[in-house]
């Protein structure tokens, strides 16, 4: 039996109990008390065994995990890994330990550790207040990355380049307002610059990196699209559009970033910009990358769900077989001036592109637009789909960008 820790941010249920099914264990959802999870407690009962904790004290729901006796525990939500790694110690169970989630968790710790294992020294300090905000810019300077020290989606992630800017910047994030919550603690750190890259490619790639008691390997490279302004993903692809050697050089300084986590358990997705001194860490984030099960199916790889589960329940993970196609992830976005969706005529018109297999509207007429939430409150679609080529794969971009399928204001 596999515990999943279940809320925002999961891969589908349908796809784990299809995975549970080939990989010959039994699932069952342990339950956040959010408003996403409560909402699919439904869905995840039609599947798969339920557990919720929202009547029961700690101890009890520990208790009653605990006679299940479970062979693992993982989640695929960011919200769930110091959860996750409570109930793992809680029940015997491996994962990370709970010492080691503040540096998996929070940007500010996970640099601190970065330091200390002699990994990256990008300088970096947390703020959180008014008046740590001159301290801080004395250390780190202009220009600089101003972000949530624990946020997802590139939420209120600006870089910032003069003094008035940044003393602006920090007061807004803080402070809220704008249908925004204020952001209880920021970091602010040295900004990375991205090398000189052509379009539609972006100047940073994504490393999913499976750990199996401690031992840490790359598992699937996600290229990705350019951002859309300022910090906001506009999807990947895979496999990329680089040469191997880089690939592989890419691929140990993730692992080096996910071992300095002490990660023992599970996947980890390791973002890295590409600069002119080399490859440098972004951040680590303690669970499977957005869309990347998704992209490591259709390109043929080794199935991402498939290796994180197999992790937590300690049975091997083979990771031979390369990708066979280019699979793509395009998330079309939203520009910072919109506040608001018109209409959605032309959806049509974009499934019947060459390549194009599915489109998901994540808007409807009304649907309000904020560029400071990041991707997900500014997000219009998904498109997925498959080219022939990088080129073909260039030029399809270029069309999702051109078409007028959808009315702003």
């Amino acid at each position: 039996m596999l515990l999943v820790v279940y809320d925002h941010g999961s891969v589908a249920p349908l796809r784990l109990a299809d995975v549970a099914e080939r990989i010959g264990c039994r699932i069952v959802f342990v339950c956040s008390g959010s408003a996403h999870a409560v909402q699919m407690r439904p869905i995840l009962a039609h599947v798969a065994g339920v557990v919720t904790g929202d009547d029961l004290p700690p101890g009890a729901l520990v208790r009653r995990l605990r006679e299940m006796r479970p062979a693992g525990i993982t989640t695929f939500s960011e919200y769930q890994i110091g959860y996750t790694a409570w109930l793992a110690a809680e029940l015997g169970l491996p994962y990370q330990d709970p010492s080691d989630i503040p540096a998996i968790t929070t940007k500010a710790a996970q640099r601190e550790r970065f330091r200390h294992r002699g990994l990256d020294s990008l300088r970096s300090m947390a703020v959180t207040s008014e008046e740590d905000a001159d301290p801080a810019l004395r250390h780190i300077g202009l220009p600089a990355m101003v972000k949530p020290d624990r946020g997802l989606s590139s939420r209120n992630t600006v870089a910032v380049r003069t003094e008035e800017e940044y003393h602006a910047t920090v007061a807004a994030f803080l402070g809220g307002g704008d249908g925004q919550p204020p952001e209880r603690r920021l970091v602010v750190e040295e900004l990375l610059i991205g090398r000189k890259t052509a379009e539609p490619w972006g100047d940073y790639i994504a490393v999913d990196c499976v750990a199996e008691g401690g031992v840490v390997r790359p598992l699937f490279v996600t290229a990705k699209f350019a951002l859309a302004e300022p910090f906001r993903e506009r999807g990947g692809y895979g496999p990329p559009v680089l040469p191997a050697e880089e690939i592989h050089h890419v691929e140990d300084l993730a692992v080096r970033a996910v071992s300095a986590l002490n990660f023992r358990q599970g996947v980890a997705d390791v973002e890295i910009k590409l600069t002119d001194a080399g490859p440098r860490v972004i951040e680590v984030n303690g669970r499977l990358g957005g869309w990347v099960d998704d992209l490591a199916m259709r390109s043929g790889a080794p199935g991402a769900a498939d290796a994180a589960m197999r992790s937590a329940l300690s049975l091997p993970v083979d990771l031979t077989g390369g990708e066979s196609r280019i699979a793509f992830h395009y998330v079309a976005i939203a520009p910072m001036w919109a506040q608001r969706v018109r209409a959605v005529p032309g959806l049509a018109t974009l499934r019947g592109l060459d390549g194009v297999e599915r489109v998901t509207p994540d808007v409807r007429p009304g649907s309000p637009l904020d560029w400071r939430g990041g991707t997900q409150t500014s997000k219009l679609a998904a498109i997925t789909g498959v080219a022939a080529s990088h080129d073909q794969l260039a030029s399809l971009v270029g069309t999702f960008e051109r078409l007028d399928w959808i009315e702003l204001e």
